[in-house]
């Protein structure tokens, strides 16, 4: 027994067989494929219906979310120590026999064989959305019956049990004799917060807590420690269960019509006396129940107003809502002895019935209670339980209008929706009926409605992105910024049970929002909140094997695919996506071609993470490997890295696939720079050094990865982190002899230096070096780029002469080898230098072919750096009209691609335009932006000439000390220019 019990807890393993029964003698079903549903021969290496392969290992069938839960005799061994041995295994053999049927009850796959301990798991073979919290009324209904147990054995010590719950991912898949293997820490997990547990308690990890909150009480939170899990695992010991309400101190968001629909449908009804069916269609998380909890809450005074939810757990009756609607009413709680219930009943009954019915309509309302149904055929206790409450509700509404609210309709049985259709089909009445359902509501009862007086039906959509940001920002408050709300919003896809959940979350963990911008990988994004995660887990596994596949197998694709992209993973089947449609989980466009994708970020994030490693692994490598052939290398590198996270999990020294992302990736870096994305490339290269593997084996590729960041992050005006990387790149790239990295990381070096250093001597140093790396490395291509930054170290010395030599080297290495990024910046520097020495008409037709190069070439930077220089001869010409226009372009241009020292320098012209046009406002602002840019920066070249201009300013609205102090600052400023 005590070997049996270390396996229970140290086994992260755990076998559950497809008959729901486990250990020797088990029998299971015919292996099926999880993706058609067909049955596969013994032998078989592909399924016969749909061609998926079939794993000889103990391959991973699928991820999921499941809760498990682990319940321990209290001291078995003394209990086996003052039993004889036969005795002790009948109380064992009774425990177990009690705890299954309580298990089962609660739709959990019970396992008996671990010594004294009862495992089960719960989200096998089909997740639901109240897992945890079947566990928990499992785990608490395990407990009171071991109690009962030991009386009724009496047995002369009481009988206890430790019950430990906790949900999380697994890894599912058939094991060699059928059964079916659940792997995953949360096995782990439960059983040491079983172990942990007080007798009698009921135990909960984190992540089982977050899911069942609303639903129950627990006590103080404590730590358990937890031997292999790095610390401890929080617990919290269930109380009670608990209904709360749905309700929030949240302000309702986006629903206000459908609010105000319900409003006027009471008042219909209070005014015409007939009664009004009102359903409210939505699918999880939509806010059914908030709307109408919502309503139920303004509508208090003049009506009656009866809430009920209807529970998806067995046992509580036909008639459980009104069961909880009685209770409420006439103030009943669930122990009061039956002539006490009666009482209470009779009391409300005499208050609103005819005398002579009130005795009939106590005993049929007793009825619903679960009293007095001894004896009664199922017909006829229907009949007499509906009969009592419509005559209650007759009653009521004599008085004053009456509205029963029914959330979460689509669980009741038949009797109860024939109920509610009852209530809304007769011909008086001052009664609404609010019934909150799912849309399969409609496939229970087609017809539904259709027997009502009046009947509306509405059906809640997702909410648009301005009420979606608003909810965030109401959810999160002050702690949410625009970014974050604007990305969870998104995510979400318009749910607003998803927005408070994810908002929730970030605010508990106090940190920043980590959700997936373009091209981050899912393994990357802030996790999905498990309530989310369970919600929809819930939805995909109630689909069809055959579908459920298809959703999975499209989850690969980050963003949308087309038929021929879907082709690269599984067989087309326009069919299936037609269902899914239907289903609302995939969305299309069929212009100019066909494509679909997700309704929602987030599920597609939960039908992602249901796929094995193994089979990321292996669809990512031939999506990637079918868009390297189609050319779109940029989506492959995403694709690659994707594959190369799960490869590097489930074989950390296979760098295979690792490899080839890093390369994938540092050249999807090289491509964006070369576009100027600067913040697109800055991500690529740090995901290529996340990838890169240990940094004492990098080499050169990791070493001109280094200067690609770092180039990135000083385009990006990043100066401080630019630095770091280019220093780190020209370590590396010296040890390892790369004269490519040298070259450029030392260029940007002696950029930053010159700007941000100032020291003019330093900067023409690393400049120097970088040349000669250049010229060692014989690249034309590369000499070519660093002369345009080597010809600004004269330009500061105002030696025109050799600045227009050396620029006038890098455009004909440009123009020999086609270097259109290079021709166009070279073309803007010469310019620079004509204008400068009056040669307007050669400087003019410099510019605009630098314009025309770089709009060809598609480099909008180039193209902000040309139309800057071109306004200042707008400027300088007289047309400030035409000036202003160019600056704004260029200004809107660097403030996309977040090129911040440029869009410091677009502002402060364009506040010397605005000031020379008299308006001094805005001359103001812009120089005002320009020079808190410059600061932020800590660069020395704008500063001194921005102070300036806000002198003259404040020369032009007259105020002369305002004019002096500024110019004071110029001066001081023109220090600290480089020298």
């Amino acid at each position: 027994m005590v070997h049996h019990r270390r396996r229970a807890v140290e086994s992260a393993r755990v076998a559950v067989s497809r008959t729901g029964r486990v250990g020797p003698g088990t029998y299971a079903s015919a292996v099926t494929c999880q993706t058609c549903g067909a049955e596969i021969p013994e032998g078989a290496h592909f399924c016969p219906g749909c061609g998926t392969p079939v794993g000889s290992e103990l391959a991973t069938e699928e991820r999921k979310v499941v809760t498990v839960l682990f319940a321990d005799l209290v001291d078995s061994t003394g209990m086996a120590q003052r039993l004889d041995p036969e005795r002790a295994r009948e109380v064992l053999g009774a425990f177990f026999d009690a705890s299954a049927a309580e298990l089962t009850a609660m739709r959990g796959q019970p396992e008996k064989y671990i010594g004294d301990a009862v495992m089960a798991v719960f989200g096998l073979p089909t997740v639901r959305e109240d897992d945890a919290l079947r566990a928990v009324r499992a785990g608490l209904a395990i407990r009171d019956r071991t109690r009962r147990l030991g009386r009724e054995l009496r047995l002369p010590f009481p009988l206890e049990v430790r019950v430990g719950i906790e949900s999380g991912d697994v890894a599912t898949g058939v094991g060699p004799v059928e059964q079916l293997l659940v792997t995953g820490p949360v096995v782990n997990a439960a059983a040491r917060l079983q172990a942990a547990a007080e007798p009698g308690e009921v135990l909960l990890g984190e992540t089982a807590h977050a899911l069942t909150n609303r639903s129950l009480t627990v006590g103080p939170p404590r730590a358990v420690e937890a031997r292999g899990f790095g610390g401890t695992l929080a617990a919290y010991p269930v109380e009670r269960l608990t209904v709360r309400s749905t309700r929030r101190t949240i302000p309702l968001v986006g629903r206000t019509a459908e609010l105000a629909l319900l409003r006027d449908s009471l008042a219909r009804v209070a005014v015409s006396g007939r009664p009004h069916l009102f359903t409210v269609l939505g699918e999880p998380g939509m806010g059914k129940s908030r709307l109408a909890d919502e309503f139920a809450a303004v509508a208090v005074g003049e009506p009656a107003v009866l809430s009920a939810r209807v529970q998806p757990f067995g046992g509580r009756g036909t008639f459980a809502p009104v069961a909880d609607m009685l209770r409420a009413l006439a103030g009943i709680d669930e122990d009061d002895p039956p002539e006490q219930v009666r009482t209470l009943l009779a009391e409300i009954v005499a208050g609103c019935c005819h005398p002579s019915e009130t005795d009939r309509v106590v005993a049929r309302l007793a009825l619903a209670l679960g009293f007095g149904e001894e004896g009664r055929d199922e017909s006829s206790f229907v009949q007499e339980a509906q009969s009592g409450f419509l005559s209650l509700v007759d009653g009521l509404s004599a008085l004053r209008p009456v509205v029963l609210v029914l959330d979460d309709l689509h669980l009741a049985a038949q009797p109860m929706l024939d109920l509610a259709e009852r209530l809304a089909g007769r011909a008086r009445g001052r009664v609404l009926v609010v019934a909150a359902a799912r849309p399969e509501l409609r496939a229970l009862r087609p017809a539904w409605g259709a027997s009502a007086v009046n009947h509306t039906t509405i059906r809640l959509e997702p909410l648009g992105l301005a009420d979606a940001v608003a909810l965030v920002r109401e959810a999160g408050g002050e702690a949410v910024d625009e970014r974050t709300a604007l990305r969870v919003a998104e995510r979400a896809g318009g749910n607003p049970f998803f927005i408070v959940e994810t908002t929730g979350m970030l605010a508990r963990r106090r940190g920043p929002w980590l959700g997936r911008e373009a091209g981050v990988p899912a393994q990357r994004a802030a996790p999905l909140p498990p309530t989310v995660q369970q919600v929809l887990a819930a939805r995909l596994d109630h689909l069809s094997p055959k579908l459920r596949g298809l959703v999975r197998r499209a989850s690969v694709f980050l963003y949308s695919f087309d038929l021929a992209e879907l082709a690269l993973v599984t067989e087309p089947d326009q069919g299936g996506l037609a269902a899914l449609e239907d289903e609302e989980i995939l969305v299309s466009e069929r212009r100019p071609h066909p494509r679909w994708w997700f309704s929602n970020e987030a599920l597609r994030d939960v039908a992602y993470a249901g796929l094995p490693k193994r089979e990321r692994r292996r669809l990512h490598a031939q999506v990637a490997d079918g868009l390297i052939a189609g050319g779109d290398l940029d989506s492959a590198a995403e694709h690659l890295e994707h594959a190369a996270l799960a490869s590097i999990d489930l074989d950390p020294a296979d760098r295979t696939l690792p490899d080839r992302a890093v390369g994938a990736l540092q050249q999807a870096g090289d491509r964006a720079l070369r576009r100027m994305e600067i913040r697109v490339a800055a991500d690529y290269f740090e995901r290529a050094l996340a990838m890169a593997g240990a940094r004492e084996r990098w080499g050169a590729r990791e070493a001109r990865i280094l200067a690609g960041l770092g180039e990135a992050r000083y385009w990006r005006s990043d100066y401080t982190a630019a630095e770091e990387a280019l220093a780190r790149a020209e370590e590396l790239g010296t040890s390892v002899g790369d004269p490519w990295t040298l070259a450029n990381a030392l260029r940007f070096r002696g950029d930053i230096e010159l700007n941000v250093g100032g020291d003019i001597a330093a900067a023409q140093a690393l400049l120097d070096r970088s040349l000669a790396a250049a010229e060692e490395l014989g690249d034309p291509r590369v000499i070519a780029r660093t002369l345009l930054f080597a010809g600004w170290i004269p330009w500061e010395r105002e030696d025109l002469a050799s600045a227009e030599a050396t620029w006038r080297r890098a455009l004909e290495l440009a123009d020999a080898n086609n270097d259109r990024w290079a021709q166009a910046r070279a073309l803007t520097a010469l310019s620079t230098v004509r204008w400068d020495l009056g040669e307007h008409d050669e400087g003019r037709r410099l510019i605009e072919q630098a314009l025309r190069v770089a709009t060809d070439l598609g480099d909008q930077f180039s193209v902000a750096a040309a139309t800057v220089q071109l306004a200042r001869m707008h400027r300088d010409g007289g047309d400030l009209d035409e000036a202003i226009a160019q600056l704004d372009r260029a200004a809107g241009i660097f403030d996309d691609l977040g090129a911040r020292w440029e869009l410091a320098d677009a502002l402060g012209e364009r506040g010397d335009v605005e000031r020379r046009r008299g308006r001094l406002d805005e001359a103001e602002a812009d120089l005002q932006a320009s020079l808190r840019i410059s600061e932020e920066l800590g660069e020395r070249q704008l500063a001194g000439w921005t102070w300036r201009q806000l002198a003259k300013v404040a020369e032009r609205r007259g105020n002369a000390a305002e004019a002096r102090e500024r110019m004071r600052r110029a001066d001081e400023e023109d220090l600290r220019r480089p020298q």
